[in-house]
């Protein structure tokens, strides 16, 4: 941990500044300890360690600031929080994770890795999250694209899909599944009936006004119709 003597308190000024001068858009970096290495090129921050820029906030036990190449590295208890350019809430959690500022895309792992995307419902103002849950999250194309990998579990108001993998299209809000090691299956209700469904491929769109689910390769399924007559 660095000792605030004269001169090294000048060299973490001169650190801070240069640190949020070499991201686009305003950035600014704070934790309980701040450690600076390599004439400011590496930024170590540890204890309610935050990042803000751009409208991003990330927070975590502990990062990791590659000047040279705009990366985060985060470490325990990582969440990212964001607004798209769409206007719509984006939320990940992970217990570990990279981050490339300026081009705002990343990867988050670890057994809690979940990612919400908040829908706005011109309907309802209580309308739930999109949830995401996987082993590995990967951000792209400024949080609009979601890719995910193993174990693959998303939740909607429509039903449950499980799956290997999963293609997230936050603009559009459809959903790709594709058979790797085992096919993707969906639960969905609707109304007074339930549907499972297995197929080698799945397209979900999950938008509230264009709700609809494609499913391609050997599809299988049964549906439950609820008796009202009782």
């Amino acid at each position: 941990m660095i000792k605030l003597n004269i001169a090294l308190f000048i060299v973490f000024i001169f650190t801070v500044i240069s640190f949020a001068g070499g991201i686009s858009g305003k950035t600014l970096i704070t934790g309980n300890e701040m450690e600076v290495r390599k004439a400011g090129e590496i930024t170590i921050l540890k204890g309610n360690s935050k990042a803000v820029t751009d409208g991003n906030v990330m927070t975590a036990s502990k990062m990791i600031y590659d000047k040279k190449n705009s990366i985060l590295s985060a470490f325990d208890n990582v969440v990212l929080l964001s607004k798209m350019q769409n206007g719509k809430r984006f939320e990940v959690c992970g217990n570990f994770a990279y981050y490339y500022i300026n081009d705002k895309k990343g990867k988050f792992w670890g057994d809690n890795t979940v990612a919400k995307y908040f829908v706005q419902n011109s309907s309802s103002s209580s309308t739930p999250p999109i949830i995401l849950c996987a082993q590995e999250i990967y951000i792209d194309r400024n949080l609009e694209t979601l890719n995910a990998y193993d174990n693959v579990i998303i939740e909607t108001s429509s039903g449950i899909v499980y799956s290997d993998n999963a293609v997230f299209n936050g603009k559009t809000l459809n959903a790709i599944f594709q058979k790797y090691k085992k096919r993707p299956i969906v639960h969905v209700s609707y109304d007074d009936r339930k549907g499972f469904y297995e197929a080698d491929e799945m397209i979900f769109n999950i938008a509230d006004d264009n709700k609809k689910m494609i499913m391609n390769g050997e599809v299988a399924g049964k549906i439950e119709m609820e008796d009202k007559t009782k």
